[in-house]
């Protein structure tokens, strides 16, 4: 399988699992953390070596895509949206910051299934 089909499949994972934590109202921190293990693990599992980068791009990406759509869809993101220029600023700071730890998150499982499956092997 192609990487590039990999990736596109981590990424719709992802978006189900947010939007699956969204209708549970599950806590996003929480929620974006078991995504980004899940995905993670995924990705390892199926690429196996070198598949730390592709977490962690795939990780990024589907955060990037879901939280963009959420702000541009509900009244709450709008509303944040037209607070102002510092307020917006701090918020996609902190929230460019969270995706790179669930990144992060997501590629540490990617490695700990990488090698966990090469030690099976070996």
């Amino acid at each position: 399988m192609k990487t590039g089909n990999l990736l596109f499949i981590g990424i719709m994972v992802g978006l189900v699992l947010f939007e699956f934590f969204e209708f549970l109202e599950f806590d996003p921190i929480y929620g974006g953390i078991i995504g980004a293990i899940i995905v993670g693990t995924l990705i390892g599992k199926i690429i196996g070596k070198g598949s730390v980068k592709y977490a962690f791009l795939s990780i990024f990406t589907y955060n990037l895509i879901a939280w963009i759509v959420t702000f541009l869809l509900t009244s709450d993101g709008k509303l944040v949206l037209q607070s102002g220029g510092v307020a917006v600023s701090v918020f996609i700071g902190s929230l460019l910051v969270l995706f790179f730890f669930y990144s992060m998150i997501g590629s540490f499982g990617a490695f700990v299934t990488c090698s966990l499956s090469r030690s099976e092997q070996g």
